[in-house]
């Protein structure tokens, strides 16, 4: 058996279970870092290996390759956007309330992880592989479904519009979430200090909701 074949196999002990996870998410968290100072194709896996501090056989034996990897990372990241959206969409506050913890989480994550953020506005647009994981079809009706629910919950009670369409108003917030993100990402809105993304966020949730409310 070639080297090369032999450091896609299984590292010796690959069967304990109690370390693998943490393994697993330290190379997806230094990929992240790797693909978003690199990109994803100026960067390779011994670059990851390196940054998460593991062998370069390791990244093998749980990803297959660099797609592999990069669809991985935009899969944990969209369950995490789908796991919040879930949780706003389930729990107390008015339709105002709701709308607005949503774009609060995702300018929160993009002050804390700026990086995650910069790999999945950038890397999803220049990659069809990322396509393939996280941004499927089914998970954008899921992420639709979720925010049309928060709409439908405020007209319900008088707070929304009862005559905008949840699926249209539900579209619209979150292509108005991603267009301003990208803009943050990309340096045409500044975003360079708390208080600035703090700035853009209260924007564009205002706007979000001149149209919506009764």
């Amino acid at each position: 058996m070639s080297r090369a074949r032999q450091s896609r196999t299984a590292p010796k002990g690959a069967g304990n279970e109690e370390f693998e996870p943490e393994k697993r998410r330290a190379i997806l968290h230094a990929a992240v870092r790797v693909f978003a100072e690199k990109g994803y194709h100026g960067c390779r896996i011994a670059d990851v290996a390196r940054a998460a501090n593991v062998a370069y056989g390791l990244v093998y034996h749980y990803f297959r390759n660099k797609d592999e990897l990069l669809e991985s990372v935009f899969a944990e990241q969209w369950t995490i956007f789908i796991n919040a959206l879930a949780a706003i969409d389930a729990g107390q506050g008015t339709a105002g309330d709701k709308i607005a913890g949503i774009f609060g989480f995702v300018f929160d994550v993009y002050k804390t992880a700026p990086s995650a953020v910069r790999v999945l506005i950038l890397e999803v647009t220049r990659t069809p592989q990322g396509l393939r994981a996280g941004s499927t079809r089914e998970t954008f009706e899921k992420a639709v479904g979720l925010v049309a629910d928060v709409v439908r919950q405020g007209q319900a009670r008088g707070e929304l519009r009862a005559d905008a369409d949840p699926i249209v108003a539900a579209a619209t917030i979150l292509g108005g979430l991603e267009l301003a993100v990208s803009g943050m990402v990309v340096g045409l809105v500044p975003a360079s200090t708390e208080e600035e993304i703090d700035r853009v966020k209260n924007q564009v949730v205002g706007l979000a909701l001149v149209g919506l409310r009764a």
